[in-house]
């Protein structure tokens, strides 16, 4: 009897096993990427409908370091570091309440069964690796943004990442899709805690480490307060270290700004048990949910530390599933409206919000009362307030101004007491099924208006040239994450990132290399330089079929601004010829000094050549070719 309840009473008190995230093979392995398929916990796994190499690993030969794909983190690409911390640089993400179709956070994190992500091996030798990730961002009920009503196609992204043997790549990222003006997150600094761990477990208190191109730094500090302001971050900061509770810690940085200001921002504030924020909607999770605090470290999770290039939309703008064609007249807005457009009032910096805001607005022309009041937080959640319990107040079907002006008490809302700092407020009319035309003037938020702190504010007047849209409102110029391409319908912005052992400070050699290269000149006429490329951080030359080519010599102008970083030189209409090299007049050898791989292409061979060198003075290469 005694035995039986000792034997019932541990078969159901025994906690459930927690299974750590797979990242493959402890340690060092040959550099390259791998298709395999990962293994979880067995119930997770289970239901999953995929075959032998679903998900992919590239692997480091200096360490047990890794960057994966896995399908649990709906293939988000993150860093692994040796002892077991997931670290990625986010994806593009887009707003729910945006599109008429679509709620919360619209991005490949609710993508639980990867339907629309999936990844490829483009190239993978010595030299470096690249892998396509190619995904469509989705709310948690599989809805796309932004469909266009004549083709049927929504929003894609096609993201590259080029890995280099050192940890660094070049992340390449392009979105095609009918609306660029709305709002696009392109990064955020995200750690993934493992089961059976707490943020604090995995991240120094002095988590992020930012500097600019002079090499000035400051390392942020959270505490009991959460995430702190990034109030003291060098001018034109681009760079950026997470500094984890391992010997490397990722990285990430862009071009430097052409202004100064908050090119770098934090994610505000904590969560329970945490100094950190932290969630666990994801990753694994295959519950529909887009934001769901954790409560305990039984699952995975992850927490958001910083973004560079938070979207700053326009102070003001107006959509609809029209698209933007609101103008300005008479110094007012002529708001062209259509199911769910939405008049948005954007805030450079996230603000305190009171328990009670004032919102007053001249208007003409108005058909129905049906109007919602929507404020947004940092962390997209939302407070929506319904104008149309104050109908009795609107003048409807009326061409003279109107004014409607009224205090609404806020603090009693369910999702008051944990909303965060506001960063838009929008004017919405709904239901409306045709376009229809009305005035907008004197648009004017406030909050805590009655004891006049004034925490929120915002008042527009529309005293603009006619035939101006309101995207032409500026309050000041705002440091941007520069597009590297842009047109009408398609995006592309490039980001440098990787794990290092080095200080945020001195990144800034490698950050000089790839902003502004070395000049490349070349000796002899059988190769021809073509440009260097920032998209796989390389050097592009052909080498010219027909020429008296057994020798190429190359110099690489190296400053202390354009630094020589490693340098990568792609060679197009290779031959598969076999070759010596030499730095400087030395030879150097294939493994230790130098690394390169021959890839097949439709328009011909190419070699990749890896160079392992960091110096601020020119440099001299050599190869010898010698002809099979």
């Amino acid at each position: 009897m005694i035995c039986f309840f000792i034997l019932w009473n541990n078969a159901f008190t025994q906690e459930k096993e927690i299974y750590k995230l797979p990242s493959g093979a402890e340690g060092p392995g040959k550099f390259g990427a791998y298709y395999t398929h990962l293994k979880y916990d067995p119930d997770w796994d289970d239901p999953w409908r995929v075959g032998e190499h679903p998900d992919i690993i590239v692997r480091f030969e200096d360490g047990g370091h890794k960057f994966v794909f896995w399908r649990g983190t709906s293939y988000i690409p993150c860093w692994v570091t040796d002892n077991g911390i997931w670290y990625t640089n986010e994806f593009v993400e887009r707003r729910g309440w945006h599109s008429p179709n679509t709620e919360g956070c619209v991005e490949p994190m609710s993508d639980k069964q990867c339907q629309y992500s999936q990844v490829r091996i483009i190239e993978s030798n010595n030299a470096r690796v690249v892998v396509h990730w190619r995904y469509a961002p989705i709310d948690v009920h599989y809805e796309h943004p932004f469909i266009d009503e004549s083709t049927g196609w929504f929003d894609w992204v096609d993201e590259y990442y080029t890995i280099y043997p050192d940890a660094t790549g070049v992340r390449s990222i392009t979105l095609q899709s009918t609306n660029l003006k709305k709002w696009i997150e392109f990064h955020e600094a995200i750690v993934v805690n493992q089961p059976g761990t707490l943020p604090d477990d995995n991240i120094q208190a002095g988590a992020v480490s930012i500097a600019n191109m002079e090499g000035e730094h400051h390392t942020y500090y959270w505490d009991e307060n959460g995430g702190p302001r990034f109030d003291k971050s060098p001018p034109k900061a681009n760079i950026y270290k997470v500094n984890l509770k391992s010997d490397r810690g990722p990285y990430a940085l862009v071009k430097p700004p052409e202004v100064d200001g908050d090119l770098i921002t934090t994610y505000l504030g904590h969560s329970d048990k945490s100094i950190f924020h932290w969630w666990d909607h994801w990753p694994v999770s295959q519950d529909a949910s887009d934001g769901r605090g954790a409560k305990s470290s039984n699952n995975p999770s992850h927490t958001s530390l910083c973004h560079i290039g938070i979207p700053k939309p326009p102070p003001v703008t107006c959509y609809g599933s029209i698209g933007d064609v609101s103008f300005i007249y008479n110094g007012a807005l002529d708001w062209l409206t259509s199911i769910d457009s939405e008049l948005s009032m954007a805030f450079y910096k996230t603000t305190k919000i009171g328990d009670s805001i004032l919102i007053s607005f001249d208007y003409a022309d108005f058909w129905t009362p049906n109007l919602t009041l929507g404020v947004y937080d940092y962390k997209s959640s939302a407070i929506i307030i319904e104008l149309s319990q104050f109908e009795n107040e609107f003048m409807l079907n009326n061409g003279t101004f109107n004014t409607f002006r009224k205090k609404i008490f806020i603090g009693d809302q369910e999702d008051f007491m944990e909303f965060g700092e506001v960063r838009e407020v929008g004017l919405t009319i709904q239901e409306s099924t045709e376009r229809k035309k009305v005035k907008i003037d004197n648009l004017e938020i406030l909050s805590n208006y009655e004891n006049d702190e004034h925490n929120l504010k915002r008042f527009f007047d529309f005293s603009l040239p006619d035939g101006s849209s309101p995207d032409d409102i500026v309050i000041y110029e705002q440091p941007t994450w520069e597009p590297y391409f842009e047109s009408e319908n398609e995006i592309t912005k490039l980001m440098l990132h990787g794990l290092t052992q080095k200080n945020v400070e001195e990144l800034v050699p490698m950050a000089r290399s790839w902003t502004d290269p070395p000049n490349l000149t070349i000796t002899g006429n059988g190769f021809e330089f073509d440009k260097y490329d920032p998209e796989q951080m390389a050097y592009i030359l052909r080498k010219i079929p027909s020429a008296n080519n057994q020798v190429l010599e190359l110099t690489l102008a190296g400053t202390s601004e354009s630094p020589v970083n490693n340098p990568v030189f792609v060679i197009k209409k290779w031959e598969g010829d076999a070759f010596d090299l030499e730095i400087n007049g030395k030879k150097v050898t294939d493994g230790i000094g130098y690394r390169y791989g021959i890839e097949q292409s439709l328009d011909g061979d190419y070699l990749v050549l890896w160079n392992k060198i960091e110096t601020e003075d020119p440099v001299q290469v050599k190869m010898n070719l010698m002809s099979k």
